[in-house]
């Protein structure tokens, strides 16, 4: 499984097409905050501000990355046959397959974090200290949940072994159900009391970085550590149990 692991990252570190996408945002982000904090009357706050707004975007292509890179390619030239054939076990496979996705979203984020406090010291913006504390949860849970989001479209691409329908499910999870139960939190009155929103990935990763920034640590842990068992041990679950039975051509 460690080899390959390390022959996956070979491979991905290599494709020149989401770096270049993850450059755009970064120029993206570097344009609208040099052109929107100086024209704010509170610099730092407008800095913090358009960070969190331009990461969604950068956070939306590290997951296309991901998929492409873990799981696009893969199907695409089932290449999987060959370490199957060679006897790595179908769960070790999955496995192998969420290590990757560990790594490489881990590896993007800390790119992004790295370069966000350049553009802060190049700024010459200061933050607060409960302000530097929001963003470095902020790109905690960034990956977690970009790993959670990963892991579960993953689950479409064992189940179709096609990309475009694993792309979609992404997109789907990270914002079409978020901006769904926000438009049906506005519309029912009893959608919003009963806060349905609050058991999908973002509304708990909310709940959890919340309680970090207020000092509430245990309260955290006790959001945090289920979540990542239900949603990420459950996809897990299921891509072994989809892959387990699915036939492949040797």
């Amino acid at each position: 499984m460690r080899s390959l692991v390390k022959a996956d990252m070979k491979r991905i570190m290599v494709k020149i097409l989401p770096w270049l996408f993850l450059a755009a945002a970064y120029a993206y982000m570097a344009v609208s905050l040099i052109t929107g904090i100086d024209t704010s009357p509170d610099r730092n706050f407008a800095f913090l501000q358009k960070v969190v707004e331009r990461t969604s975007v950068v956070n939306l292509i590290i997951g296309f990355a991901a998929l492409l890179g873990i799981y696009g390619d893969e199907f695409k030239s089932m290449a999987m046959i060959t370490v199957i054939g060679k006897g790595l076990t179908r769960a070790k496979f999955v496995f192998a397959k969420f290590i990757d996705t560990l790594i490489l979203v881990a590896l993007m984020i800390g790119i992004t974090a790295i370069y966000v406090v350049i553009l802060k010291t190049v700024l010459g913006v200061t933050l607060s200290g409960i302000e530097t504390r929001f963003l470095i949860n902020m790109f905690v849970f960034d990956f977690i949940e970009l790993v959670m989001f990963v892991t579960i479209a993953s689950i479409f691409y064992f189940l179709s072994e096609n990309a475009a329908v694993g792309l979609f499910a992404y997109l789907a999870f990270m914002q079409i159900i978020p901006a769904t139960l926000t438009f049906a939190k506005m519309l029912s009155p009893w959608f919003a009391n009963h806060k349905f929103d609050k058991l999908y990935v973002s509304g708990l990763i909310g709940i959890v970085s919340s309680n970090l920034i207020i000092g509430d640590i245990v309260g955290a842990f006790l959001v945090i550590l289920p979540t990542i068992a239900i949603y990420i041990g459950g996809a897990l679950l299921i891509n072994i149990l989809v892959f387990s039975r699915k036939e492949l051509d040797f």
